[in-house]
């Protein structure tokens, strides 16, 4: 597992319970628990969680991932999504979201 699906496997974790200890995410992750303590302050000098003693809990009421986060999430299926939206634009036509 490279170091971005960890890391976004931990946001996934963190967004589900609001919340993450160390130990539980190096298990669930089959990694060291250094590995994780590393990811989860990298994360928060990115300022997309809080670490507290042994773990880390979200960054503000409302956690949402950020969109750099989501755009690999579910990839083929935006891509299917996008080629069915296009098959209905006609050439020369615009689309205004």
């Amino acid at each position: 597992m490279s170091k971005h699906e960890r890391w976004n496997t931990l946001l996934e974790l963190l967004a589900a319970s609001g919340k993450i200890e160390v130990e539980e995410a190096a298990t669930t992750l089959d990694v060291s628990a250094a590995t994780i303590r590393r990811d989860l302050d990298e994360l928060a000098e990115q300022q997309l969680l809080v670490r507290t003693r042994g773990g880390a809990v979200a960054h503000g009421v409302s956690y949402e991932l950020p969109l750099r986060y989501k755009s690999t999430r579910h990839a083929p299926e935006k891509k299917r999504i996008a080629e069915a939206a296009a098959d209905l634009v006609a050439p020369g036509e615009v689309v205004g979201l």
